[in-house]
């Protein structure tokens, strides 16, 4: 058999072979098609999204193992794969805690005048900038409610205040092309976490069938304030 030529799609490569006897010619996978396995490509994109990595990181820690990195268009195409199904999954276990949740107030007799089930929840946000009460210039914030029984998260959102597709066309003075756009809020960094609350609260009944009566939180009166509007 003689190697003839090699194929590559992402970390997974196709040699071709050629027998020099009869002339049948074969294409040999690293990896095998039928294997149930999750993809090479797509658990090396996972490993490097846990990490809070992105294609710069990966692409140099294959380049230091003497690899050839994914192309930006195989990273992308897998990235987005694996963002939707962890949504969906997250999706599924909030929902699965909200009942939880929500068959433990039933069971300690917690049900509203209108026939909803009432829970305690604890709610909380966090930015990935650390503000030290002084300079709230976050791009991105998230905050969470939390079952205060079942301790299990039951809603949750995010903030984005900065798109790179729309930063990048806005700065060379073009239309940003379609694109997933990131942004999603346009107010000030401090008020993310209320306004994740508050769409949580407003949304309990429509999700889950309950409603929120009780809060622990951290003392941030903007969160109290606008839970009551």
């Amino acid at each position: 058999m003689k190697v003839m030529s090699e194929v590559r799609k992402g970390l997974n490569s196709g040699i071709s072979m050629k027998c020099e006897m009869c002339n049948f010619q074969e294409i040999i996978w690293t990896e095998d098609p039928h294997n149930e396995k999750m993809p090479v490509n797509t658990a090396a994109v996972s490993g490097i999204m846990k990490i809070g990595g992105g294609f710069a990181n990966l692409e140099e820690f294959l380049s230091t193992l003497d690899i050839p990195p994914l192309s930006s268009k195989t990273y992308k195409k897998e990235h987005n794969t694996i963002a939707t199904a962890w949504e969906n999954v997250a999706e599924r276990e909030m929902y699965s805690a909200a009942m939880e949740e929500k068959q433990l107030a039933v069971q300690a007799g917690e049900i509203g005048p209108d026939g909803f089930p009432t829970l305690t929840v604890v709610v909380d946000g966090c930015w990935v900038k650390r503000s030290y009460r002084n300079n709230y210039s976050s791009l991105s914030g998230a905050a969470a409610i939390v079952g205060f029984r079942t301790k299990k998260v039951i809603y949750m959102g995010v903030r984005n205040r900065y798109c790179m597709v729309c930063s990048r066309a806005a700065a060379a003075n073009e239309q940003a092309g379609r694109h997933c756009c990131s942004k999603n809020w346009h107010g000030s960094s401090s008020s993310m976490e209320a306004n994740i609350i508050q769409e949580g609260f407003m949304n309990s009944v429509a999700m889950y069938g309950i409603k929120y009566t009780k809060i622990i939180g951290d003392g941030d009166s903007n969160v109290y304030k606008t839970i009551l509007d």
